[in-house]
Formats: structure tokens, sequence, C-alpha cells
């Protein structure tokens, strides 16, 4: 090890073991011990205001035994972020790159697509930490404070580990605010073109980083895209609510079928209509833009028939205390999706809202009551494999899909 190397070991050495203690209650130190992630402010016997937001801490219990390190910030309702359990992990300066190398190995076996999510935040042991590949760019969330500070290391050992040719900052979401953070998108290395073209399977997609959704694709969504280009037939009727940017309903037209898209953003239907032309398919697709909650009742009442209908909505909870609120508005949607099934029909549902999760079943089993209508339960999955669902962390599971079917012979409720 060079001197420079020893001197600046020892200056992290030094750093690591002066660290501020935090005091957790005895419940929460049982859910850390258990691998979950998070403490909540509640949970905490001692505040430190006084702490930078953003700094690692050692989490003690309250006769100071060292439980976990951490990212603290006083301000977020979620002020200990776990680093890890060892107390000497992180006394090494190379834990991050540790983190990210391993990060980037287990996303080695996605060869058939040219675009990945490599980092995702806790389920890789990084809180706060998003980073997802599109071709030679990566674009970077940064949803805490801890992994904000280490901004700048973070684009150097990327640029390092993954050698991309431009990287783009994408901290414009709510969530900052929570962490006391301020918004922000930015270039910071490189060059980032307004369009990237990527592959997945035999589909091109074009990614808008600067102004799409999330980092700018659903990425999460490639196991839905699978399945269509696996069970969708020629000629079928399939409907693409909430459709973003159409790559399900590009995936189903692919396949010979007749689509409709509805979306009510007009830039994201224009950049819907280039990856139709892209692939092909643009004379499969009706293109309307509009509310799909307005649009699926309108259609429902003028007895159209689909022989596939696709939900994606955006998230109808993002607090518990909404949990009642979104329940009402996915059970009206379901209602209007089942009505609009032809029989034998399918209805895929992907619902993105952490709080619903537990009891979609239960609703979709109330609406198809409502309408009178039997259902077989044909498939489930989650997420793609590089969004990991880490038991232990149950957040780390946002997204579940259903496929359910109904009856070759089921009669709608006209009302």
């Amino acid at each position: 090890m060079s001197p420079v190397s020893c001197l600046l070991s020892q200056v992290w050495y030094n750093k690591v073991m002066t660290l501020p203690r935090v005091q957790i209650s005895a419940a929460a130190i049982k859910r850390v011990k258990n691998h979950d992630c998070w403490v909540f402010r509640d949970e905490l016997l001692s505040a430190e205001p006084s702490i930078p937001a953003g700094e690692l801490v050692d989490v003690t219990d309250r006769n100071g035994a060292f439980v976990a390190r951490a990212f603290y910030n006083a301000r977020s309702h979620i002020p200990l972020r776990i680093v890890s359990l060892r107390p000497d992990e992180t006394d090494d300066p190379a834990w991050l790159r540790h983190r990210l190398t391993q990060a980037i190995a287990q996303r080695a076996r996605l060869t058939h697509t040219n675009a990945k999510r490599l980092m995702f935040s806790e389920a890789d042991q990084l809180p706060g930490l998003i980073v997802d590949q599109y071709a030679e760019y990566l674009v970077v969330q940064l949803r805490s404070a801890g992994m904000d500070r280490l901004r700048a290391t973070l684009i150097d050992l990327l640029q390092e580990l993954v050698r991309p040719r431009g990287i783009l900052e994408r901290s414009d979401q709510a969530f900052r605010e929570d962490e006391g953070l301020p918004s922000t998108t930015q270039l910071l290395a490189g060059e980032v073109p307004p369009r990237i073209p990527i592959h997945e399977g035999p589909l091109q997609f074009l990614v808008d980083p600067h102004r799409g959704l999330k980092t700018g694709f659903y990425l999460d969504q490639r196991p839905t895209r699978a399945r269509l280009l696996g069970l969708i037939e020629p000629h079928q009727r399939v409907l693409d609510a909430f459709s973003y940017t159409s790559s399900l309903g590009i995936a189903a037209a692919h396949q010979g079928a007749r689509v409709v898209c509805v979306e009510q953003h007009e830039p994201f239907m224009d950049l819907a209509k280039e990856q139709a032309r892209l692939n092909g398919v643009e004379d499969r697709i009706e293109w309307i833009a509009g509310d799909a909650f307005y649009w699926l009742q309108a259609q429902a009442q003028a007895h159209a028939t689909f022989d596939w209908v696709l939900l994606d909505p955006p998230s109808l909870a993002k607090q518990k205390s909404q949990t009642t609120k979104g329940r009402q508005a996915l059970h009206h949607l379901l209602v209007q999706a089942l009505r609009l099934l032809a029989p034998g029909g399918s209805l895929i549902v992907s619902i993105c809202t952490y709080h619903l999760l537990d009891v979609i079943e239960e609703i979709v089993r109330i609406a198809s009551a409502e309408v009178g209508v039997r259902l077989t339960v044909r498939d489930r999955w989650l997420q793609a494999e590089d969004h990991p669902w880490i038991l232990h962390a149950p957040a780390t599971r946002y997204l579940t899909s259903w496929r359910f079917a109904t009856s070759p012979s089921h009669a709608r409720d006209a009302r």
C-alpha cells in the first residue's frame, strides 16, 4: 500500500472510530438484527438534531452496545437507514466500491437486454441509491441524505466500474423533500442524449432519460412484457390503459394483436408512437389521449369488449393514510375493466401501491362479484429480477402483477 493510501486509510479509520451514536428501541433492534433496513422516528431513544444530515452513525441499544451502522437524518421520517450490521465493514474506505461491484455482478446474467437496474437502494445495501443503465448511459437517483453526501465518490466509482458515455442525475422526486434535499436534474458526467435506443428481446424502445417517468422507462415491467409475448395471439383485441410510452401495448402488437393505448400525457404518447414505428407495429395501435379512469367507464357503458385488458395505474396511495381512498379508486377501475372483458378474456393488473398489495385479491373479488363474473387466477409475478425483493425489507417488494381470466361463457353485467 502506498504512503498516500495508508494516510487516507488512517484518516478514514480515525473518522469512523469517532462516529456519533444513536440509541434505538428494543423492538427496532430486533428488526434491524433480522436485516430490516429502516428505523423510524418513534423508535429512537436518543435524537441528535446536531448531527449533519446523511452522516454515518453507530446505532446502539440503551446501554451503548453496537447494533448497526447507518446513515442518520434527523429531519426524515426514516432517520436511520442501515448500511451494515458489522462494526468494521465501513471502516474500510473501499466498502462502497465493494457494494457497487457486487450489485453490478448480480445483474451480469441479464443478457437479453441492454437496459437494467444496476443498483436498487436497500435491496443492494446501498440505501437511497438507484442506478439504471440504458445502453451506454446511466441515470442516477439519490434518495437519501447519506447517498447525497457521497455523490462525488459515487460518480467516480460508477465511471470506473461501468465506463458509461454519460451519467444523468434524476433526483427530482418527492422523496427528496422528506430528506430535506432539493430536487435536482443535472448532468454529472459526459453527455446523455434526449433519446436512448434500447432493446429487450425482440422489442426496441426509446428512453427519454431527461423527462420520462422514474428514470425514463419501466424496467420493472420486463416480466409482463415477456408474458405478453408468449400469450397474445394475432387479431386479439387488447386495451393498454395508463399506457405511458406503451411498452406493453407494443409487446401485444408485436404478436399481431389490435391494440388501443390510453394515455393522458401527450408527450408520452408522442414517444410511444415513435417506438411503435421503430417496431413496425404502428398500424396495429390506436392512440387515445385521455384519462383512463373516465375512458374505461365510457367504453363499458358503450358495451365495448376486449380480449385483454392491461391495467398499470399510477400509485393510488402514496401514504398509509390514503389506503382507503386508493382502495376505492382501484375498485372503481376494476369494475369498469371487468365489464370490458369478452368471454374468456384476461385481465392483467399491475399494482405499484405498496399499501394495497396485500389486499388486491380481495378488491378484485369484490369487483368481480359486482360485475357478476367468475375469475381464475392464472399467474402472479413480481417486479423484474434486477429489482430484487428482500424478504426482511418488505418495501423492496413494491410491484406485483396478476393475470385473471374469465370463463369462456361468462355473461357480463349490463349495468
